[in-house]
């Protein structure tokens, strides 16, 4: 079996899916047998300031061939014609993300990660733009001979909106970088320091899109603010309290579309400034720093197609509360406390109790790293792989 990847979606505007594909790649040459190749493609000309794709080539073996492919994954030649991949023949490619050719010599393996854009398509620019997507879903899903989605819930979405789909979806998990680990106290110090961060504090990471529910998260917060002062001598919300007593602030770290302005103007309108943080994107060894360091991760999204940062955290030993719905109770099982996202009063109960409870933090913590455990990026090549030598089986002839 001689596979193709296109890692052309390794570069700066695709994060996610970036980080897919360069993990699914530095695994994938050590599951190769025998006689097989997997051959690169990549675009040297787009951004990439996030992952060493130059240390990844140095370490692959002879069995890896890289071949430049200058072409936009969104230029329109790009989906009308598969690149012209010269010997050895390949025999499967795999495209790890819905842009993609329409041709399907060799037989090949797309990678969908959720149904987000039609599950909210109020937050699709335009009518144009939602119709594109649709096109677009509909080629790659008409080109496949598989499918890859990211888990249980988006395999159901996807079959709910194009039901064709279903006997060609393979689920596949996802697994945490390895970036992501308990991090030495120096790294957590450093980070502290850099964002000014009290001793105690609760992280959300993640992007501030409306399914990640950040308003509720923020009126959440202004009940956990109110109930932290009621232990204290039925202080209010706004008197001082002796810094032992402090309540602890959230931390949102993240970048903040300035489309979507509705979590900061809702923190200043309760006058929560002082207890809601927003501090901005931060790189992959601050994120560790700030999910070893936090006392609580919170994470309240209606929709994820993985939920990769709850993960994340777990790796990072944080302990972690977060939304009982779409995909998050697959990744979290039960290392996590959960509760409804709709509702802030929920949210809120779930996160005092944590931030009360120091056995019970104590416990996630635990429980988090054994979670995390269970996922690793070879897991996920090894039936990547299995996803590849089915698609090809299916177009041999009967």
């Amino acid at each position: 079996m001689n596979v193709v990847f296109d890692a052309r979606v390794v570069q700066d505007h695709f994060p996610g899916i970036g980080r897919y594909a360069f993990n699914l790649l530095a695994e994938l040459p050590g599951l190769l047998e025998t006689g097989e190749a997997l051959i690169v493609l990549h675009d040297p000309a787009a951004r990439n300031t996030r992952y060493d794709l130059a240390g990844l080539r140095n370490r692959c073996g002879k069995q890896v061939m890289w071949m430049e492919y200058r072409r936009s994954v969104f230029d329109i030649r790009s989906v009308l014609r598969a690149p012209v991949v010269p010997q050895p023949n390949p025999t499967v490619i795999h495209y790890p993300y819905y842009v993609r050719p329409r041709a399907t010599r060799p037989p090949s393996v797309t990678t969908i990660f959720d149904a987000i854009s039609f599950v909210y398509p109020q937050y699709v620019p335009s009518l144009r733009a939602q119709l594109s997507i649709r096109i677009l879903h509909q080629i790659a899903i008409g080109a496949s001979r598989r499918i890859i989605t990211i888990s249980q819930s988006a395999a159901r979405e996807l079959t709910r909106f194009f039901p064709s789909i279903a006997a060609k979806l393979a689920v596949v998990p996802l697994a945490a970088d390895p970036a992501f680990q308990p991090q030495a106290e120096s790294h957590i110090a450093h980070a502290r320091a850099y964002f000014d961060l009290p001793p105690r504090f609760a992280l959300y990471l993640g992007s501030n899109k409306p399914h990640k529910n950040l308003v509720r998260l923020i009126e959440a917060w202004r009940v956990v603010i109110g109930n932290w002062r009621l232990e204290f001598e039925g202080a209010s919300l706004d008197s001082p309290l002796p810094s032992p007593h402090s309540p602890i602030p959230l931390v949102i770290a993240g970048h903040q579309d300035p489309r979507y302005p509705e979590a900061q103007a809702h923190a200043r309108a309760l006058g929560m400034e002082q207890w809601v943080h927003f501090i901005g994107s931060v790189s992959d060894a601050q994120a560790a720093a700030l999910y070893s360091a936090c006392d609580l991760f919170v994470y309240p999204s209606l929709h994820e197609g993985f939920g990769l940062t709850v993960l994340e955290a777990m790796a990072c030993g944080a302990p972690v509360a977060c939304s009982n719905c779409s995909s998050l109770p697959e990744v979290a099982g039960d290392a996590a406390l959960m509760f409804d996202p709709e509702q802030p009063q929920a949210i809120a109960e779930a996160c005092l109790r944590v931030l009360h409870d120091d056995a019970l933090r104590a416990q996630l913590r635990a429980r988090s790293l054994e979670q995390a455990a269970r996922f690793s990026w070879r897991e996920t090549a090894r039936q990547t792989m299995d996803v590849y030598r089915s698609a090809i089986e299916r177009a041999r002839p009967a």
